[in-house]
């Protein structure tokens, strides 16, 4: 079964470490003079403008909990995206999203056929993970959602605006996704049985209430940018 951690969706980079070398060394012979004419700008800095930490207005800062929510919406698309989309063509063909992104692939593919071929004998518990695995990430989505919705701090219309994109972009993938994993389950190719159904049918039980939890966070944060606006107009 394929289950995947959360804390593995985003990948961090190390930057590197500026070596000895890089830095720049003050020759004895204008030593003097260059620290006097450093210290002589670094003074006029300061007094011309003071130190800002944030380069753009406090008002377009995202609290903490709207970075919490960018990272989970960010986890959701690259395990869909690394699972070749869990979507159906809207011809009604299935076939991968970055297959169809990436370009080279057939106009007509069979994104259902592939991933039972994929999965093998497996195929029970490899699908199971795949739904209880998005049923997770949109779980982590709209409980982010929510704490944004609820959170005390205030919030810039914009970002709300942002973040209810986000959330949005999310619950119609997460509905894609559910489409497809229900293709694959009634394949008959899949060679399920009933008791492997029943199984499958409690895992996309649980995505649904994944989905509904989107739809319940998306519209908390439509009611938070609804009073935002009208803080700002009334």
């Amino acid at each position: 079964m394929r289950f995947y951690s959360i804390a593995e969706a985003i990948r961090h980079r190390i930057a590197a470490q500026p070596s000895a070398g890089a830095l720049v060394t003050v020759t004895h012979t204008l030593g003097g003079l260059t620290l006097m004419l450093s210290a002589a700008v670094l003074l006029t800095a300061c007094v011309s403008q003071p130190v800002d930490i944030a380069s753009r207005p406090q008002s377009e800062m995202p609290v903490s909990a709207q970075e919490d929510l960018r990272t989970a919406v960010a986890a959701f698309r690259m395990r869909q995206e690394e699972a070749g989309g869990w979507t159906l063509g809207a011809d009604g063909s299935a076939r991968g999203l970055l297959g169809r992104l990436v370009g080279g692939a057939p106009e007509r593919g069979d994104a259902v056929g592939d991933y039972i071929r994929q999965a093998g004998d497996a195929l029970p518990s490899y699908l199971a993970g795949d739904i209880v695995l998005a049923s997770d990430l949109a779980d982590d989505v709209s409980q982010a959602a929510l704490v944004v919705a609820s959170t005390s701090t205030p919030l810039p219309e914009s970002l709300l605006v942002r973040d209810i994109t986000s959330v949005e972009t999310v619950l119609a993938s997460a509905r894609r996704a559910r489409t497809f994993f229900q293709a694959v389950s009634v394949d008959e190719r899949a060679g399920l049985t009933s008791n492997q159904r029943v199984t499958l049918s409690e895992a996309l039980a649980r995505l649904d209430d994944g989905i509904r939890g989107l739809v319940e966070a998306a519209d908390a944060l439509a009611d938070r940018r609804w009073a935002a606006s009208n803080a700002l107009t009334g």
